[in-house]
């Protein structure tokens, strides 16, 4: 990849990157950074023709590999960035790419200010039997259906009455599904005093940041380490990919093999490692394999794999960590290596696993062990599985 450095406008105070990608070239306008932008993105070409270009972040954990200490720093400083907001504070990471993003915000915040008033929930492609929320829509993704299920009842008058709403993803373009899911949580609590959209990479220009602030009828802050506008000319040449094919049941439920509790609800900053959780490392021993190590958590599950990684990290273990992912990416650019394999969950969406490094041993980390049992992962890849959520959950 070729990137060309401009010279920003000293008077509107950016810097101008151009970056080719297959589909076409990016011009970036950024006039903000906490962190360089080559230190959280690179970029690569979507196999979606509803839109040809992916941001592909360096630092979260997704679809480039990463260390978690790292990931951690990223959950801190964003953290940093809402932990003054009035409670009950009521926090959202989106699914699937930026779970363990808020979920880490949220516990960070809590963490750091010792609060007991932060909720954490995430949006789901998973179908339950619980109570729902609200619904949404995600207009350029390849599978747009969010939902949001209703916490349990100790948790409900919490999520009823938050002052403060913040919602998370890895980055923001336009701000409509934020918008939307914003939308929606005012419709069911009116009484709402302000939002917060929280992102790693905002591209929203002004104008647009007014209007979303004239639309919501409150306060919206838009927490950021970097900030810019960006444009995107296609390459007429560039032949448009097809999506997918996708062989799924549209009404499947997961309430069985869907453990994760943050889909119900909960209070952050009480997540605990267990102490013995007893992992089976399919070795017979007590301990990691003496090799480096890539943990993978699967899907929309990745915020306790992340923080077992963290852990193996900070005991001395040479660890990356990633997650598998519905989205379809080309090859090439950020590209370097491309598995697809069945989905998880048994859903019959094809799901994929990027830039995987063949010199680690790759660990897949799953919620329930019905899903370990089943999925073909661990041994397309030569790995082991671990299920971990019931060892590390909330107590």
């Amino acid at each position: 990849m070729t990137w060309v450095y401009e010279d920003g406008d000293q008077g509107l105070n950016c810097r101008i990157l151009t970056v080719p990608i297959q589909a076409g070239r990016l011009t970036l306008m950024i006039r903000h950074e906490d962190l360089p932008i080559e230190h959280c993105l690179s970029y690569a070409t979507r196999q979606n023709p509803r839109r040809f270009y992916l941001f592909v972040s360096k630092v979260l954990g997704k679809h480039w590999p990463v260390r978690p200490s790292i990931m951690h720093e990223i959950h801190v400083r964003l953290a940093a960035k809402i932990a003054h907001l009035p409670g009950p504070v009521l926090v959202i990471g989106m699914a699937e790419t930026a779970t363990a993003l808020g979920r880490g915000v949220a516990e960070e915040a809590a963490k750091h200010t010792e609060r007991d008033d932060i909720l954490y929930l995430q949006t789901t492609r998973h179908r339950l039997s619980r109570p729902l929320a609200f619904s949404f829509d995600e207009s350029h993704s390849h599978a747009p259906d969010h939902v949001v299920y209703l916490p349990g009842p100790e948790l409900q008058s919490l999520f009823r009455a938050a002052r403060s709403l913040v919602l998370v993803d890895d980055e923001i373009s336009t701000g409509r599904t934020l918008a939307e899911l914003a939308g929606a949580y005012v419709r069911l609590n009116p009484r709402l005093e302000r939002i917060a959209l929280v992102s790693i990479v905002n591209w929203l220009d002004d104008p647009r940041r007014q209007e979303l602030k004239q639309s919501l009828a409150r306060p919206v802050s838009f927490p950021a380490l970097v900030e810019g506008t960006f444009q995107f000319e296609p390459d007429p040449e560039f032949l448009p990919p097809n999506l997918p094919m996708i062989d799924t049941d549209p009404h499947p439920e997961h309430d069985r093999i869907a453990v994760d509790p943050a889909l119900s609800g909960v209070l952050a900053g009480r997540w605990r490692l267990a102490t013995d959780p007893g992992f089976s490392w399919g070795t017979g021993r007590n301990h990691p394999p003496d090799r480096p190590l890539a943990l993978i958590g699967t899907g929309e599950y990745a915020y306790t794999p992340f923080r077992l990684a963290l852990a193996l990290e900070e005991a001395g273990y040479d660890v990356h960590f990633q997650s598998t992912t519905r989205s379809p990416i080309l090859m090439g650019d950020a590209i370097a290596s491309r598995c697809e394999f069945p989905d998880h969950c048994g859903d019959g969406i094809p799901n994929y696993l990027y830039n995987l490094d063949p010199g680690r041993l790759p660990v897949i980390l799953y919620e329930h062990p019905a899903l370990s049992a089943k999925h073909s992962l661990p041994q397309l890849l030569n790995g082991l599985a671990l299920v971990v959520e019931e060892a590390c959950r909330v107590s």
